[in-house]
């Protein structure tokens, strides 16, 4: 993971979910499409160093190759590092005795408005895993992760299993300790990521019900959002802007554009 400079501001813009199409008839057609993709604006402080901005150019010069890359947006890891088609219900793979749930009520945390339910919690030696989420979560040595979701069976838990950069063969887990009960609640998994690991997924298993997954880097778990997430993405439209020149002193601002693609 390369890391670069935090932005000073930073905005993120949605791309519209539907189609429109005037018909003969005077009639206005709308077509909805899968969850949008995103646009992020960001620029650097005006205390910028030549060496911040060489690591931001190094994306847009190619020097990565054209990607496309995995981007953690400045809000995502205290947010939710999951993807929006993750925290909107896309869960996967629907196998045997997995079914899309519909909405459900969650008590004082409000609805969930899609959910996924499993037929046999109990079976498949330790309980039937439902992976919440199909893309692989990015992960920092030395950094704890937490990941949860509002699940539903007394003895549900869950887990996050650990990966490699290529291998989809896990390095190890993270069990929760605490349980779920017989009502909705929301359980959770704080761990370290094994030696070697650089990326990971969340499931729950032994549950009739789950919704709302969560991953953050956090030593907890954190109030629930959307996922923020984005598994791929170019960095491109990067302006400079010079604040001082001096000897041993250069300092600017780098605005540039990182677009949700795929």
């Amino acid at each position: 993971m390369v890391g670069i400079k935090c932005p000073s501001s930073q905005s993120v813009d949605h791309e519209d979910r539907y189609t429109f199409e005037p018909t003969l008839e005077g009639k206005l057609k709308g077509q909805a499409r899968p969850v949008g993709r995103r646009k992020w604006s960001l620029q650097t402080s005006a205390a910028t160093t030549p060496g911040e901005v060489a690591a931001l150019m190094g994306f847009v010069n190619g020097d990565w190759g054209a990607g496309p890359f995995t981007f953690v947006s400045a809000d995502a890891p205290i947010t939710n590092l999951l993807s929006p088609a993750a925290t909107s219900g896309q869960y996967g793979p629907l196998v045997t005795n997995l079914l899309a749930g519909g909405p459900v009520d969650l008590g004082a945390d409000g609805w969930a408005a899609r959910s996924v339910r499993s037929l046999a919690p109990t079976e498949f030696g330790n309980g039937q895993e439902i992976l919440l989420g199909t893309d692989f979560t990015p992960v920092r040595q030395g950094v704890a992760v937490t990941g949860s979701a509002w699940v539903k069976r007394a003895g549900g838990r869950v887990r996050l299993y650990w990966y490699g950069p290529d291998s989809t063969v896990p390095l190890g887990s993270t069990t929760s300790s605490a349980t779920a009960t017989s009502t909705w609640s929301r359980v959770s998994v704080t761990g370290l990521p094994v030696a070697g690991a650089v990326r990971c997924r969340l499931v729950a298993f032994e549950v009739e019900h789950a919704t709302r997954p969560a991953i953050t880097w956090s030593e907890g778990v954190l109030d629930y959002a959307d996922g923020q997430g984005c598994q791929k993405a170019v960095v491109h439209a990067a302006a400079r802007s010079l604040t001082m020149a001096v000897p041993a002193r250069i300092y600017g601002d780098l605005s540039f554009t990182v677009t949700e693609v795929g």
